[in-house]
């Protein structure tokens, strides 16, 4: 599939990917994914190791003690 603008897409289900810092580094290369989500589902899905895993914070503190 062609996307006309030029943003990022999940590697899973090809949704623009809105907020960064799911990404998975892998040997074969880096994918990114529009959510923890797609991200965990792509693991379980593939038996690709991770370099790295990097994924998106909290910001707010409140929002850590709920």
């Amino acid at each position: 599939m062609s996307h006309p603008e030029a943003k990022e897409y999940c590697t899973l289900c090809d949704q623009p990917v809105e907020i960064p810092g799911y990404i998975l580094n892998t040997a074969t290369g880096r994918l990114r994914f529009c959510c923890a989500g797609c991200l965990s589902l792509y693991q379980l899905v593939n038996k690709e190791k991770p370099i790295t895993t990097t994924t998106t914070q909290l910001n707010n503190k409140e929002d850590i003690k709920k």
